[in-house]
């Protein structure tokens, strides 16, 4: 049987021992300079490296500019190659020479939410994606601003309104304050913590006046209100005058001669304040004066209640203080027509404090609580009414509800002036007040007025004038 030479040899080989598949380890050989470290070559010296570079450890670090890449230069500081111009920077960025450093070149390279400044050259927010968590992007002062509690500072809450953080606890109050969830500020407590020439009011949450020292020059302190009004035009800034309500106004259109200021009286036909002179009508002159027809000048008197200053009347040609009606009186006054006086009648108990002492306010009035405001706090005497003019000046009649504890659906008091009906409690959801409130309501769902009582017509205690 013929075999083939290589059949042959194998089978040689077998015969003398060996296998035919063995192979001998070979050692790898390192270049000049290195050493072999277990599997791997070494460097010995700096010379064994590639220029720029130095042997550390074994190893060939760059250490020089010569070694960098393109547009790089070596960095001892941060012992590494940095960019040093235009050339390494990535696409839309551009070198900045002075920082030393890429910067975005154009809006290709800004993040969402950014625009690009050419004037600033770089990136700035304007949208709220962009702005920290509980910010927004105002566009008016070109910035995020806090617009949530989440970026207000501790015991803080954010106010919608005043579109800034506040106060709402005790612990950021200043000294000799304490927050107040009716007003929601800080409020000081004691005279001591009120400027000089004020002390707080009834509530403790109001410093008034007491002098008209208090109020500057041009100015008085109303006893009433506790509220500095202007009695002349230096009671007000540069470009305001004191009208006749004593509030200082800024001088523009008007519809009546309360809209000017002293000595200048209303054109009906322009709509300006114009100072007096030459007249043709009674409207051409100042509170308090006609128009003498033949002089074709103002003087004193009057015709109508129409032509006296508020709280007066025309009487024997002159105006006067003569009231016709409560309005014409100062707060907490009543009107005697017959007399044209005013004066306080006994026995009234209009505003007083009554949370304490519900049954101070005597058989013909009611302990009531405002139910709007913020102002659930405090209770005020209501003196009971059944029109506008059984109440003092300053206040008005007002329907007066119940509220109830007895939960949806429960029952509530009868009314005898509503026989036959049934009233039951229900829920709402009162402006300006946490949760839902219970009042008694009639049939038609809305809350039942029971009775009728004296309030004060700007919604607060103690009662000032309307402005």
């Amino acid at each position: 049987m013929n075999r083939s030479p290589a059949l042959l040899l194998l089978a040689l080989l077998a015969a003398l021992g060996f296998s035919a598949c063995a192979r001998t380890a070979i050692t790898p050989e390192c270049p000049a300079g290195y050493a072999l470290q277990g599997d791997t070559c070494e460097c010995l010296t700096d010379q064994a490296c590639p220029d720029g570079m130095r042997c550390e450890a074994g190893v060939c670090f760059c250490r020089d500019s010569s070694c960098c890449p393109e547009g790089h230069a070596y960095s001892a500081t941060s012992e590494s190659c940095v960019c040093r111009d235009s050339s390494c920077c990535p696409e839309s960025h551009v070198w900045n020479a002075a920082a030393g450093r890429c910067e975005c070149g154009g809006q290709e390279c800004c993040p969402s939410g950014y625009t690009f400044d050419d004037d600033a050259g770089a990136c700035r927010c304007t949208a709220s994606t962009c702005c920290p968590s509980g910010f927004r992007y105002e566009a008016r002062t070109e910035r995020c601003v806090c617009n949530s509690d989440e970026c207000c500072p501790v015991d803080h809450r954010f106010d919608a309104e005043r579109k800034d953080c506040v106060c709402a606890k005790d612990s950021c109050c200043p000294p000799d304050h304490i927050y107040s969830a009716s007003v929601g500020a800080c409020v000081c407590q004691g005279d001591a913590c009120c400027p000089e020439g004020y002390r707080k009011d009834g509530s403790g949450e109001r410093c008034v006046c007491i002098s008209d020292a208090a109020c500057g020059a041009g100015n008085f302190c109303d006893a009433a209100s506790g509220a500095c009004r202007c009695q002349s035009d230096a009671g007000c800034a540069s470009g305001q005058y004191c009208n006749g309500l004593g509030f200082c106004q800024t001088l523009g259109s008007c519809t009546s001669n309360a809209d000017c200021p002293r000595d200048t009286f209303c054109d009906t036909t322009t709509d300006r304040c114009i100072p007096s002179g030459p007249c043709t009508l009674d409207e051409h002159c100042a509170f308090g004066q006609l128009c003498d027809a033949q002089m074709a000048r103002c003087r004193p008197g009057c015709r109508r209640d129409a032509d006296c200053a508020d709280k007066q009347a025309c009487e024997s040609g002159q105006c006067q203080d003569y009231c016709r009606t409560h309005a014409s009186c100062g707060v907490n006054l009543f009107c005697a027509p017959t007399g044209g006086l005013c004066g306080p009648r006994a026995g009234r108990t209009d505003c007083q404090d009554c949370t304490a002492t519900p049954n101070v306010c005597g058989g013909g009035a009611t302990c009531l609580t405002f139910i709007s405001e913020g102002q659930v706090a405090r209770n005020f005497c209501g003196s009971h009414c059944t029109t506008n003019a059984d109440c003092p000046s300053g206040y008005g009649c007002g329907d007066v509800i119940y509220s109830c504890t007895t939960g949806e659906g429960g029952a509530c008091p009868s009314d005898s002036k509503a026989p036959g009906q049934t009233f039951t409690c229900k829920g709402f959801l009162v402006e300006n007040e946490p949760g839902t409130r219970f009042y008694c309501t009639g049939a038609e769902g809305q809350p039942h007025a029971y009775i009728q009582a004296c309030v004060p017509q700007t919604g607060f205690c103690p009662a000032t004038e309307l402005p």
